[in-house]
């Protein structure tokens, strides 16, 4: 079941209640469209520091791929010249950068698909509001017809059921942002990186030397 539909159940048994209690229909329904607002601009700001967020990721991902490739033409260059001890150390730092690109990569990934997330909630906060915003007169109208025949009346509500219903959309849309800014703090984390953990010290030294020794032969 959709978070529209959660809350649209929750709004259409609740609503009767609301508007026992509720003094100016036509001040609740603008008041609705300002909360929308602020809904939106909040939104954006969220996208915005989910988009800072991806780039932190891609740019970290760039410089550990540049580093990697750095490594490897001081290593052969190191190889060229004789000192095999320059070139296990670069080969050494080129592997460590390599396992820090292929985390940085999955990271960066996590965080455009969460953008791209974010982005379609927005779009459909917004066609949400833009719809509210083109039936105002009509509910407004509705308000007003409603509010006379209830002072006439002397009824407890006769409001339309649709308009109330339609007033609500503003909490659905602040539930639904509120989920999708702690989806992206989930995936929002620090990585931390020990080369004592990515492998073994012989496992290592042993990725080295096959290095090494491919280059060695590139060279004949």
């Amino acid at each position: 079941m959709s978070l529209f539909k959660r809350v649209r159940d929750i709004t259409t048994a609740t609503m009767h209640q609301v508007l026992d209690h509720v003094e100016d229909p036509v001040a609740m329904l603008n008041q609705y469209m300002r909360d929308m607002e602020s809904e939106i601009s909040q939104a954006e700001l969220a996208i915005a520091r989910q988009i800072a967020v991806e780039k932190k990721w891609k740019m970290m991902l760039e410089e550990a791929e540049a580093r990697s490739e750095k490594r490897e033409r001081q290593a052969r260059l190191a190889v060229e010249s004789g000192d095999e001890a320059i070139a296990r150390r670069a080969l050494e730092d080129k592997l460590i950068c390599d396992s820090k690109a292929e985390e940085y990569r999955k990271q960066y990934e996590i965080a455009r698909q969460q953008t791209i997330l974010l982005r379609e909630q927005l779009q459909e906060l917004k066609d949400k509001f833009y719809e509210m915003r083109n039936k105002k007169a009509t509910l407004l109208s509705r308000a007003n017809a409603a509010r006379a025949s209830k002072q006439m009346n002397q009824a407890l509500y006769s409001i339309d059921t649709e308009s109330a219903a339609k007033g609500f959309s503003r909490i659905e849309e602040k539930v639904m942002m509120m989920e999708t800014e702690a989806e992206a703090t989930r995936y929002i984390r620090p990585a931390y990186y020990s080369l004592e953990e990515q492998m073994r010290n012989d496992e290592r030294n042993a990725k080295v030397e096959e290095a090494l020794q491919q280059l060695k032969a590139s060279r004949q």
